[in-house]
């Protein structure tokens, strides 16, 4: 993929998988997915409109301070990331959403949580 992301946006490699995967059975929601990626690095709190941005409550008591975009065009999917001081908008995970999705040992919180406190990157 040759995609030119914003100066502000790290994206790490698992999402690249993710999104290639995904680009295999449905280019469409694939490329919707990267459009919003890409958006986060203009607007990386979207509160309104058709995405919301929302702080992970209970992560951000343990200080893993990561958010979850949801968005009409991606309803079945949320992407998680962070949004640094720095302005650094840092996408750590993307992961079809369903019942467990947002249990606090479900296993996307799991890998969130770690790449928050180990992605060098995004430090």
């Amino acid at each position: 993929m040759n995609i030119r992301l914003p100066d502000n946006v790290k994206v790490h490699p698992n999402v690249w998988r993710t999104v290639k995967e995904l680009a295999i059975t449905d280019s469409d929601k694939a490329a919707k997915i990267l459009q919003r990626i890409i958006g986060l690095g203009l607007d990386p709190l979207p509160v309104s409109g058709d995405c919301k941005s929302e702080t992970i409550k209970n992560l951000a008591k343990k200080k893993v301070f990561v958010k979850r975009l949801k968005c009409l065009d991606i309803l079945d999917y949320r992407i998680f990331y962070a949004y640094k001081r720095s302005g650094i908008v840092c996408v750590y995970f993307i992961v079809p959403r369903n019942d467990d999705t947002y249990e606090e040992d479900s296993w996307p919180y799991q890998i969130v949580k770690l790449l928050y406190t180990q992605w060098r990157e995004c430090q």
